[in-house]
């Protein structure tokens, strides 16, 4: 048994050694594989602009886009985050484990993740947007995410009971003062073409939601627990790292 686990050990410590070595002029997109504030599993890749969605012009088709890849591992090592090549399928293996950002073969991309770089409506998340990134995914949204702009009393009702009848900004619910009156408010407005969906709709009291100036605030993302960027850049990579070690957690968890 111990000489197994060596063996063990010993293969996937090659492997790893390989993953850490890329091909300059080969064909590669750039991927990231973590877990979002739900913990939900997600992928992210640089994408490119094919088109316009039909359920709502101000939203976007994209696909996964063929990076160079020296560039996009000096950008990564510049922010201090980790990455792997992949080539095969014994790196994917471990890198399905692993999560984080990855060099992916064009050619095992195509026959193992078509779905995660095929082209996807998605909509500008509000962050900045840097080569591609700064988009969340719209595909799954039902049409009246896109057709009503205020929500129905259930999905209101549903977004109250998500954040405990609190506002998300200073905390207060009305069972504890009798002034307050909650809101439900779009984080990405409606007139960015947010959708009414319950991930992008967040609790706040009259106060402060009258008070929000602009109207655009992403840090309520975080506060409510909700996917997507709570600021512009994550400069201290502090969201990419508790994307990949929620990863991790879902995936020993599992």
């Amino acid at each position: 048994m111990a000489d197994k686990q060596k063996a063990a050990r010993a293969g996937m410590l090659q492997t790893l050694r390989k993953m850490k070595t890329f091909e300059p002029e080969g064909d590669y997109y750039a991927l990231t594989l973590g877990a979002n504030r739900r913990g939900r599993l997600f992928w992210s890749a640089q994408t490119h602009w094919v088109g316009f969605s039909e359920r709502n012009p101000r939203w976007e088709v994209r696909a996964a886009s063929l990076v160079t890849p020296g560039v996009v591992v000096k950008a990564w090592s510049v922010m201090g985050q980790d990455w792997v090549a992949v080539h095969d399928d014994a790196s994917l293996a471990v890198y399905l484990r692993l999560g984080g950002n990855a060099l992916v073969t064009k050619q095992l991309a195509d026959n193992r993740l078509p779905n995660v770089i095929a082209p996807s409506e998605c909509m500008h998340d509000g962050s900045i947007e840097v080569d591609g990134f700064g988009f969340l995914g719209t595909q799954h949204l039902p049409d009246d995410a896109v057709e009503r702009r205020a929500p129905s009393k259930k999905l209101r009702m549903q977004v109250l009971k998500r954040d405990d009848f609190r506002c998300v900004a200073c905390g207060r619910r009305p069972g504890d003062y009798t002034d307050i009156e909650l809101h439900v408010h779009h984080l990405v407005p409606w007139r960015m073409a947010g959708p009414t969906a319950e991930e992008n709709l967040v609790t706040l009291c009259s106060t402060c939601h009258e008070g929000l100036d602009p109207d655009f605030e992403p840090a309520l993302r975080e506060l409510a627990g909700l996917p997507g960027p709570a600021a512009g850049l994550d400069m201290d990579n502090s969201e990419f790292n508790e994307e990949v070690a929620r990863y991790r957690k879902l995936v020993k968890d599992n």
